[in-house]
């Protein structure tokens, strides 16, 4: 615990938390919102036509959307990195903080799986799908979906 109060006092924690203008925090939580929807909403153009729920979509020029996808990821980090140093003794240890990391970080582990095994392949249009393509798809949707719900319901729920 003293380890976390130490990070709630230092400059980054204590700057988001009492800005003389109130500004930081607020700027805070948008620019996690504009993150998380760039991820999320990027994803959710990938997961839906890995599952076969937009067929028509090429899969190949999806490819060039991961650079902005780990753009809003960068985003995300930074911005949550500084509302949990704002509140660290009592965001950190809550349940569900640490539920929302495993799923951010499980859902992170599957975009770079699907990077490197469905996206890097060139002829990826010009094959069918495996099961673990599809699945992977799925559980990316429902990974960002879990940390969503988990990182909203953190402030009612300790």
């Amino acid at each position: 615990m003293s380890f976390l109060l130490w990070l709630e006092s230092t400059g980054f924690g204590t700057f988001v938390r009492e800005s003389e203008s109130l500004f930081a925090y607020p700027t805070f939580i948008v620019l996690h919102t504009f993150g998380l929807s760039i991820v999320v909403g990027i994803s959710v153009v990938v997961g839906t036509r890995l599952m076969g729920l937009a067929p028509t979509i090429p899969l190949a020029p999806l490819n060039k959307l991961f650079p902005i996808m780990w753009f809003g990821f960068a985003i995300n980090l930074f911005s949550g990195s500084g509302l949990a140093a704002a509140a660290a003794s009592t965001t950190i240890p809550n349940p569900l903080f640490i539920a929302k990391i495993i799923f951010v970080l499980t859902a992170v582990a599957v975009m770079v799986v699907l990077q490197v095994k469905v996206f890097r392949d060139p002829e990826v249009d010009d094959k069918p799908l495996d099961t673990m393509s599809k699945a992977l798809g799925g559980s990316l949707l429902a990974l960002w979906l879990l940390a969503m719900i988990s990182g909203r319901l953190i402030t009612y729920i300790a």
